[in-house]
């Protein structure tokens, strides 16, 4: 799981309150701001265990719904019978929506590493408005009620649907955050906030 980004960016200064609210407490989380671009983060991960560097932790499904809409659902059934369904991250849909409904603001929660998985959703006031996932050999794209599958690329490059959702949203190159490098992530040009 080398080269794991895993966090949720927003174009707004996060609610520290807020995001607690959101949160089940066996999740722990740090608020970032970027020292060249608007762009905010929060790193979650377990309440236990706060990762050595941002955005370099899974954040635990444990305490997190898994519950995607149905048709979502229909699709990742499919893939995991085949084996595939890693790649979809219904924890961090799921993280997504109930932070976006907290703050009031859009969210884009990724999950991108080197292993195969790259993901990314963009949730408003609770609710989902897009999202992408590399799933094995599929790429699938979701939204609020809508979900399907298509094969991938067999070429992909570090970080890139995550990358995309990134730039897209924030209207800053993801490489200009870290996305898509191979140096060691040590803090992806955030400084904590004391939000």
């Amino acid at each position: 799981m080398g080269y794991l980004i895993s966090g949720h960016f927003v174009r707004q200064r996060p609610d520290a309150a807020r995001v607690r609210a959101a949160l089940p407490m066996s999740i722990g989380f740090t608020l970032y701001e970027h020292l060249a671009h608007p762009v905010f983060a929060i790193d979650t991960y377990r309440a236990t265990k706060p990762s050595q560097y941002p955005f370099s932790a899974a954040t635990p499904a444990t305490d997190i719904p898994l519950d995607v809409s149905p048709e979502l659902s229909a699709v990742y059934e499919q893939l995991r019978s085949e084996s595939a369904a890693n790649g979809l991250k219904r924890s961090y849909i799921n993280l997504s929506r109930a932070l976006s409904s907290a703050m009031s603001q859009d969210v884009l929660s990724v999950y991108s590493d080197d292993d195969g998985n790259d993901f990314a959703c963009l949730s408003r006031g609770g609710e989902v408005l897009s999202g992408i996932a590399r799933c094995e050999a599929y790429v699938v794209s979701f939204g609020p009620s809508h979900a399907s599958r298509a094969p991938a690329s067999s070429q992909s490059r570090l970080h890139e649907l995550s990358s995309g959702a990134v730039t897209s949203f924030l209207g800053v190159a993801a490489s200009d955050l870290g996305f898509g490098s191979f140096d060691p992530p040590d803090s992806l040009g955030f400084k904590v906030t004391d939000a």
